[in-house]
């Protein structure tokens, strides 16, 4: 059985605009009934727009309105383009890649991955459940890969230079499911927790004192003491959420090069949709698509 989504199969489904435009009608607005006159016939398509029409009363209403596509003037089939480079990229792809190969401007590249990344983390995760690994990793850029007036920018009024690093707890379960939290300010490392692990899992972590405590309101809280050289005790350790680090930070630093903090739950929540969904590629295109409903 074939698992991937081809680039041949992909034009053979949307070669352009108006069939990208049917498949959101599909998902939308499946055993449509006409909301003005009750009709049960097929809407039909308005030539040269955005637009289907109830036969009867000629009732509209636009397949794209209030989505992400939504007062959009980029083609369709650019879109769809995009989500299918997402879909079948291992670290994702950059907003000046887009702009390459769509021939549109930085900006517009920049707001359409940051949509359909947005799309991509519209997978409702329930609170983790099982044996759950918890680990928090920090992002930011190297002072050396700064520029002078950065660099000094980043200097306080003691002469100290401030943390730039923003972290981001992660949660896996050992059945494939992942949540991720950016670490704003203002929550504490058990606040975190308790937001994304029901209170019958299994928590492992490692020996860092925010998770301290934590054995009260769990099943059972399992630490794994990296400071003495344990990386794994019988079923207990927390390379999962390790490999999941190393898979974002590969997305970060290999194909964005640098990510703003307030981008980063975005990031983040790509990767997470991208792990959870490695082994089913073929279906990854249609499951951002019903996002869009």
């Amino acid at each position: 059985m074939n698992n991937k989504y081809t680039i041949t199969q992909f034009r053979n489904d949307f070669p352009d605009n108006d069939t990208c435009l049917h498949r959101l009608y599909e998902l939308r607005y499946k055993n449509l009934v006409c909301p003005k006159c009750d009709s049960d016939k097929p809407f039909t398509k308005v030539k040269g727009r955005r637009v289907y029409q109830c036969p009867c009363c000629a009732y509209q209403l636009c397949p794209t309105a209030n989505t992400v596509f939504h007062n959009s003037s980029t083609p369709l089939t650019h879109w769809f383009y995009l989500i299918f480079l997402q879909t079948t990229t291992r670290n994702g792809v950059a907003a000046k890649e887009v702009e390459r190969q769509l021939n549109v401007c930085y900006k517009t590249a920049l707001r359409m991955c940051h949509q359909v990344k947005k799309l991509m983390a519209n997978m409702k995760v329930e609170k983790l459940t099982g044996i759950v690994e918890a680990d928090e990793s920090y992002f930011g850029m190297k002072a050396e890969n700064m520029t002078k007036k950065k660099r000094a920018s980043m200097i306080d009024a003691n002469n100290t230079f401030k943390d730039n690093k923003t972290g981001v707890m992660g949660f896996v379960s050992r059945d494939g499911l992942v949540r991720t939290e950016v670490m704003f300010p203002g929550k504490s490392f058990k606040e975190r927790v308790r937001d994304n692990v029901s209170t019958d899992a299994t928590l492992v972590t490692d020996s860092h004192t925010g998770y301290e405590g934590l054995d009260i309101e769990f099943t059972a809280h399992e630490t794994i003491n990296h400071s003495a050289g344990e990386y794994k005790r019988d079923e207990w350790h927390t390379n999962t959420i390790e490999g999941f680090w190393s898979q974002l930070k590969r997305t970060i630093k290999g194909t964005h090069i640098h990510c703003d903090a307030k981008y980063l739950q975005l990031y983040a929540d790509e990767v997470a949709f991208r792990y959870m969904n490695r082994d089913r590629q073929a279906e990854m295109f249609d499951i951002i698509l019903r996002h869009v409903v």
